[in-house]
C-alpha cells in the first residue's frame, strides 16, 4: 500500500507558503488603489545623459607607444578593479571603438553591478583585443595598466603590444 507521507508533506508545505504570501498582502478597494500615485515617467534620454555626467569618476588618456608602428583595428576594453585585487569580477568596465589617442571618462555609470561606487584606489588597465573578443589575448594586442587611481584623476595610459596570455 503507497503511503501518503509525500502528499502530506507537499499539502503542508503548500499551505504554509500560502499562510507567509498572504499575511504580507492588504487587500484593499478600489477608491484606495485609485488614490496611490502613478510612478514617475522613465527618464528621457537627455536625463539619463545628465545623470551620467553627474557620476563621479576618473578621466583616461589612451595612446599607443612610440615603438608600436601600426595600430590594429578592435575593441578597446578598459577594466576596473580594486587596488592589488587580480582576477575576480571587476569593479568597472567599458567597451569602446579603438580609435587612439582617445580621452573618455570612466564612472559609476560604468560599474558591473549598477549602482555601486568607485571607490579611491583602483587599478585600470586598458586593452585594444584585435578579434573583439574580451576572454581571449593574441599577438598583437595592446595593454597598458595604471594602479593608484582614484575619483577625479586624470590617467595617461600608453598602450605597448601584450603578451599573448589569457586575458584578465
Amino acid at each position: 500500500m503507497p503511503t501518503l507521507r509525500p502528499l502530506t508533506t507537499l499539502a503542508l508545505v503548500a499551505t504554509m507558503t500560502a499562510a507567509c504570501v498572504s499575511r504580507n498582502v492588504e487587500t484593499i478597494n478600489a477608491e484606495d488603489a485609485a488614490s496611490i500615485p502613478s510612478p514617475p515617467a522613465p527618464l528621457t534620454a537627455e536625463d539619463r545623459a545628465a545623470a551620467v555626467v553627474a557620476e563621479p569618476g576618473f578621466t583616461v588618456m589612451a595612446s599607443v607607444s612610440a615603438d608600436v608602428s601600426t595600430i590594429p583595428e578592435g575593441v578597446l576594453y578598459v577594466i576596473v578593479r580594486v587596488a592589488g585585487r587580480e582576477g575576480g569580477p571587476p569593479l568597472a568596465v567599458k567597451r569602446l571603438p579603438a580609435e587612439l589617442p582617445m580621452q573618455f571618462e570612466v564612472t559609476a555609470a560604468d560599474a558591473m553591478v549598477p549602482g555601486t561606487p568607485l571607490v579611491d584606489a583602483m587599478d585600470v588597465t586598458v586593452r585594444l583585443d584585435q578579434d573583439g573578443d574580451a576572454w581571449s589575448n593574441q599577438d598583437g594586442d595592446l595593454v597598458a595598466t595604471v594602479g593608484s587611481v582614484a575619483v577625479g584623476d586624470t590617467i595617461e595610459v600608453v598602450l605597448t603590444r601584450a603578451d599573448p596570455t589569457p586575458a584578465q
